[in-house]
């Protein structure tokens, strides 16, 4: 009879112990769970406050900017490129004339393009070369406006002859009457 007290015993402690387990388990996925849920939760709601903040803007391909290499290939007839060297101060300037320039009724398209770009840089030299048959003969200085014709340089403007340009073209009626 002893063994069968002591049997009996075991097997409730058994119970228990199994018992324990299983609350322990059950209360452990539970826990889980709920982490779970609260960080997947956080994630939908941080997402959709970005996507308020965001608003779907259009993508815009600006066609003012081109490479020195295409300086030529337009598809105006007749055309403005006026050529930013970084290292010159005078930029802001050139800038503010070409806005002015750009204000006027019969003015003719003008485009940018950056002489520090690295893609532009097989065209800077120490000595400009203007007088071209071929894009790849090109050199620039400095910062230089041409005047393009039909595919061909027309006119072009360095140093204290491209500010007088500037100054003359961007005119206003009044300002030549």
């Amino acid at each position: 009879m002893a063994k069968t007290k002591k049997n009996v015993k075991n097997i409730k402690q058994n119970t228990y112990n199994n018992d324990t387990e299983i609350s322990k388990l059950i209360k452990l996925i539970i826990v889980v769970s709920l982490i779970v849920l609260i960080f997947y939760g956080l994630t939908v709601l941080v997402n959709q406050e970005k996507e308020v903040e965001n608003p779907d803007t259009p993508a815009s391909i600006q066609y003012d900017e081109i490479l020195i290499g295409n300086v030529l290939k337009q598809p105006n007839e007749e055309y403005y490129v006026m050529i930013y060297d970084d290292e010159d101060y005078d930029t802001s300037l050139y800038s503010t004339y070409l806005d002015l320039y750009k204000q006027k009724d019969e003015a003719i398209r003008i485009y940018t393009s950056q002489l520090n770009n690295p893609l532009n840089q097989n065209f800077k030299a120490e000595e400009s070369n203007l007088d071209i048959s071929d894009i790849s003969d090109l050199k620039i200085q400095s910062s230089t406006l041409l005047k393009i014709n039909d595919g061909k340089i027309e006119e072009f403007y360095e140093g204290e002859k491209l500010v007088e340009h500037l100054k003359e073209i961007s005119k206003t009626e009044e300002e030549t009457e």
